[in-house]
């Protein structure tokens, strides 16, 4: 189950971040990135994210930069994901 709470400016997710949900955040922040010029992700709650959750976040943060607008993911800090993270093309993205 993924959780989004909406805290201080910050969009931080709680639970697993994996295939059943990954689709689900790629429709809500899109539509968060179509009214706004930059949203802030947290990570730091996730207790797991696969391949399929980092490709949705690597997409969205490609597309969000080549529209001018920016999407921020912190989660490097999270010992659950940092593994993942560091072997994915999201590392680019991903901040502390």
């Amino acid at each position: 189950m993924l959780q989004i709470n909406y805290i201080k400016g910050k969009y931080e997710l709680e639970g697993n971040l994996v295939l059943e949900n990954s689709r689900s955040l790629k429709s809500y922040l899109e539509t968060l990135l179509n009214y706004n010029s930059k949203v802030i992700l947290s990570l730091r709650n996730i207790k797991a994210i696969d391949n399929s959750s980092i490709e949705v976040l690597f997409e969205l943060c490609k597309k969000a930069s080549q529209n001018n607008k920016v999407l921020k993911v912190f989660g490097k800090a999270n010992k659950n994901i940092t593994k993942t993270l560091n072997n994915s093309k999201l590392k680019e993205f991903i901040k502390n």
